[in-house]
C-alpha cells in the first residue's frame, strides 16, 4: 500500500474528530466560551447564551460534516493512489459546505437572541475616549443630540448615530 492514500485518510479522520468533539460538546451545551472551535461571530460571541445556542445549533452539521469526512477517508484508504487524494479533498470541500450552512443558521439564531444592553450605549458617550468626554462642554455631549440627559435612552437607538437602524 502507498504512503499517500494513508496520510490523506490520516489528515480527513484528524478534522473528523475535531468536528466530532465539536459537535458533541455543542450539542450537550458543554463547548467551551472561546474563540477557537465551534462557531465564532460578532453575533456568537456576545454572550455565553447566544455561543451556546449558535453550537448546538450547528452541532448535527458538525457532527454530519465528521461522519462525511470518515467516509471519505475509507473510501480515500480503499482506492488508493492518487484517487485517494481526490476523494479526500473532495469529501473535505462538502464538509466544509455542511460546516458552513449550520454555522450560518447557528450565527442567525444567535442573532435573534436578544442582546443584553446595559443601557447606556445608545446615545451616550460611554464608548467615547475620556479626554474628548471631560473637554466637551455639558451642552454638548452626544445624549443632548438625542433629547435626553442621560445615558439609557435605548428607544432612540440608531438616532444619533450615522448608522441606519435597518443596518
Amino acid at each position: 500500500m502507498s504512503v499517500l492514500p494513508v496520510v490523506a485518510a490520516v489528515l480527513v479522520f484528524a478534522l473528523a474528530a475535531v468536528w466530532a468533539v465539536v459537535g458533541v460538546l455543542g450539542l450537550i451545551g458543554r463547548l467551551p466560551f472561546n474563540r477557537w472551535i465551534g462557531v465564532r461571530a460578532d453575533e456568537t460571541m456576545r454572550s455565553r447564551e447566544a455561543f451556546d445556542l449558535a453550537n448546538r445549533v450547528a452541532a448535527p452539521g458538525m457532527l454530519a460534516a465528521a461522519g462525511i469526512l470518515l467516509l471519505s477517508g475509507l473510501v480515500a484508504l480503499g482506492v488508493g493512489g492518487y484517487w485517494s487524494i481526490v476523494f479526500a479533498v473532495v469529501g473535505l470541500i462538502a464538509a466544509l459546505f455542511v460546516v458552513g450552512l449550520v454555522s450560518a443558521y447557528g450565527v442567525r439564531a444567535a442573532a435573534a437572541l436578544p442582546s443584553d444592553d446595559d443601557g447606556c450605549s445608545c446615545c451616550s458617550s460611554h464608548d467615547a475616549p475620556a479626554a474628548v468626554e471631560d473637554a466637551a462642554p455639558a451642552h454638548e455631549s452626544p445624549a443632548d443630540d438625542c433629547g435626553t440627559s442621560s445615558c439609557g435612552a435605548c428607544s432612540l437607538r440608531g438616532v444619533c448615530s450615522n448608522e441606519s437602524a435597518q443596518a
